[in-house]
């Protein structure tokens, strides 16, 4: 996987990727600021990360019932 460390500097070829870097690219696509994810706590982005977890299932769900825009 390819992209940026938090730091913002690109990741070299075989660096492993952090928690970081998944909270990072996972909350920017959700609208949700990184540079703010980064100073919550461990059980703020936990919460976070389950409900973006329960968004995606329904919107799943409500894809999969034709509800909704399928590209």
């Amino acid at each position: 996987m390819r992209g940026l460390r938090a730091d913002g500097l690109s990741r070299l070829k075989d660096e492993p990727v952090t928690d970081d870097f998944f909270y990072h690219h996972l909350f920017r696509l959700h609208g949700i600021p990184p540079h703010e994810a980064f100073r919550w706590s461990e059980d703020e982005k936990r919460i976070a990360f389950l409900s973006l977890i329960v968004q995606l299932e329904e919107e799943q769900e409500r894809l999969s019932k034709g509800i909704g825009r399928v590209m």
